[in-house]
């Protein structure tokens, strides 16, 4: 027998014992992440992101959100979930589905969408588009949405924040760490702020950290955003968390700024147990009239003296000019409300706002619901005070 001869038998062999193989002891790949996300690219929080992922313990994370605050994010020992998703995709045969649509003409503001896909073998696959998509597309989101119903009403640990931290450190000197630990019956605060020349603890409610919680979810962090920079002079700061499940976030990041726009609500959130310096330098206050029209004011310094922005509850627009005297009372004023800033809280859907900045990078945020009618009232005479005051120039 040739050479070449006994080559083909050799490969005629084992084509064989291929087809003979029992099916049932060939391996199957499993799905190990599913990732699929719909929103409207003009409203934040809009649609739908689902994502579930196997980790490394054994574990499979699942995270559904629906904008907030319908979020949830938990871990559960089902992996059959990755089966159930696994026929979902051969059902709508989403690897059929390019890797990218586009639409025929230019669209703003519409609705963008991804998914992502992938198997203990390696194999993967992404696809998504920007208002254009396959055929059966909207079938597969509902489909998908339908399917996410049953762990919506999952039964999950209550998760609370036992411990935020936050520390930043700087070429300057200017290091900060702020701390607020969960207590049988009140949380502990710890405030260093080397610029403020403030090193203190206090006791304060345990309800400050829900709504830690609450801007956490507002602003999704999330371990992933740790970052590093080749810029000697730039700020570290840290973000450290754990909740009452033993879960934790913890992340570092890297600005040249003092303040970033990550950490600026933050820095507000604790900066209300700070002495308030210097003078303002912008203001902004708004005042929900009914459940989409707001009534808005905005003073801002510019290079030459402050310009006052009014939006009325239509959206009309109008404008006017302040000098730094004028400014000056508007603190005064801002002052006289009586605003305890270590105890007025700001709340994400609040009826009202009052945003100031000062030169002195203070910052601090207050609002409110107006649940009760003393909140009420305080709320409607901040409202009154300042347009009486801000009426003589917009005319």
């Amino acid at each position: 027998m040739t050479k070449k001869n006994l080559l083909l038998l050799v490969l005629m062999c084992g084509l064989v014992s291929c087809i003979a193989q029992n099916p049932k002891e060939m391996k199957k790949e499993r799905l190990t992440y599913f990732s699929y996300d719909h929103h409207n690219t003009m409203t934040w929080h809009s649609g739908e992101k689902y994502n579930v992922s196997a980790e490394k313990d054994g574990r499979i994370h699942i995270v559904i959100d629906e904008g907030f605050p319908k979020e949830k994010d938990f871990y559960i020992n089902d992996t059959t979930i990755f089966d159930e998703l696994d026929s979902i995709i051969k059902a709508f045969k989403m690897h059929k589905w390019h890797d990218k649509y586009h639409p025929r003409m230019e669209i703003f503001d519409g609705d963008s969408w991804s998914l992502y896909y992938k198997y203990d073998s390696g194999k993967s696959q992404g696809s998504g588009g920007y208002m254009a998509w396959p055929d059966n597309y909207y079938e597969a989101r509902h489909a998908i949405s339908a399917y996410f119903q049953k762990w919506r009403d999952y039964p999950i640990q209550a998760k609370e924040i036992n411990l935020f931290q936050y520390t930043c450190t700087n070429k300057q000197g200017r290091d900060i760490e702020y701390r607020l630990e969960r207590g049988e019956q009140e949380a502990r605060l710890f405030i260093r702020n080397a610029e403020y020349d403030t090193d203190k603890e206090v006791a304060v409610s345990n309800d400050y950290l829900k709504e830690l919680q609450e801007l956490v979810n507002m602003y999704r962090l999330k371990d992933e955003y740790s970052r590093a920079t080749d810029d000697d002079s730039a700020s570290v700061y840290r973000f450290f968390i754990c909740y009452s499940t033993g879960d934790t976030i913890d992340f570092t990041g890297y600005y040249t700024t003092f303040v970033s726009g990550q950490t600026a609500p933050f820095l507000g959130f604790f900066g209300r147990w700070l002495p308030v310096r210097g003078n303002l330098v912008r203001l902004e206050y708004n005042f929900r009239v009914t459940d989409f029209r707001d009534i808005k004011y905005y003073v801002i310094k510019e290079d030459e003296g402050f310009t006052l922005s009014y939006y009325d509850e239509r959206g009309q627009h109008r404008e006017g000019k302040m000098d730094k005297e004028d400014v000056s009372k508007l603190q005064k004023l801002v002052e006289s409300f009586g605003l305890d800033k270590a105890k007025d809280e700001f709340e994400g859907n609040s009826t009202w706002h009052l945003f100031t900045d000062y030169d002195s990078k203070d910052i601090v945020r207050l609002g409110g619901r107006g649940d009760d009618d003393a909140s009420a009232e305080k709320a409607q005479h901040i409202f009154d005070a300042l347009t009486a005051f801000f009426a003589p120039y917009l005319q």
